[in-house]
């Protein structure tokens, strides 16, 4: 439950704002750990594209016409017509959505805590003496300004100090206490979104490939000869298969050519 005005200390300001500074450092952290991780994902990925790249692109060009194969065999042998015809309402529907969509801006619903942000910058900051003040403030100004830029991601540009401490003139110790529990709220949520998003990599199917590169090169080698091998008897199987099916297809459209110079020979003879 939310402090009444009367009952915000200045003790409690002091902890909101170690807790702060606390939030403010572990998405530091959280960011340290995501960048070389992306980084490492990506690096090992396109290593081992190119050594097992080439075989897993004809694997998918075998599957492709495998499946086409397929298709055609079902379409032949049960007389299915796999045409469907346009849903014109539904596309009329969807051209108007996507317009209105287009026409619309982009909603920032987090516009008038980023307006109080910056008036609370313009009564702490001395943009006219201090070059630094008008730097900074100009910086966070054009971050504000941009409906793309979250409450946090501006805290987050913030360095710690006056405007984080200090209680501007329009301020008493309850409206600067729920400042700062806005604020708290914006990084909690920043934070636990990044440490989703790190979740999210650990999930990634290129994470099994960095684990297997993080237990060394002699075993990285291995492991990469392995995946030739089983690709190359994954491909083997494939291409048997669709030699399989063209020989079936030649059939099919064998019986069906010789049915076609059957019936022209029968309306010759008549």
């Amino acid at each position: 439950m939310t402090n009444s005005a009367s009952t915000i200390t200045q003790t409690e300001v002091d902890a909101l704002l170690r807790h702060l500074q606390e939030l403010r450092q572990q998405i530091s952290t959280a960011r340290e750990t995501i960048a070389p991780l992306e980084a490492n994902l990506a690096e090992v990925y396109d290593e081992f594209q190119v050594v097992v790249g080439g075989l897993r692109r004809q694997s998918m060009r075998l599957q492709a016409e495998i499946d086409t194969l397929r298709a055609q065999i079902d379409r032949f042998s049960y007389d299915q017509d796999d045409t469907l015809e346009p849903d014109e309402g539904n596309d009329k529907l969807l051209y108007v959505k996507e317009e209105e969509t287009t026409d619309s801006a982009p909603a920032d619903p987090e516009k008038v805590e980023k307006d109080t942000l910056l008036e609370h910058l313009f009564r702490i900051l001395d943009p006219m003496v201090n070059d630094e003040d008008s730097e900074l403030l100009a910086n966070l100004q054009g971050l504000c300004d941009d409906p793309n830029t979250t409450l946090a991601d501006i805290l987050e540009e913030l360095p710690w100090g006056l405007v984080w401490t200090t209680r501007s003139s329009q301020e008493n110790l309850a409206k600067q206490h729920r400042r700062l529990t806005i604020w708290e709220q914006a990084l909690k949520q920043q934070l636990d979104n990044l440490n989703r998003a790190t979740e999210r990599l650990k999930k990634d199917q290129r994470y099994g490939l960095w684990q297997q590169y993080q237990k060394g090169q002699e075993y990285w080698r291995n492991f990469l000869n392995q995946c030739i091998e089983q690709q190359q008897d994954q491909n083997y199987e494939l291409q048997a298969e669709l030699d399989s099916l063209r020989e079936e297809w030649g059939r099919i459209t064998l019986r069906q050519g010789d049915g076609e110079t059957g019936g022209r020979g029968e309306s010759f003879s008549n």
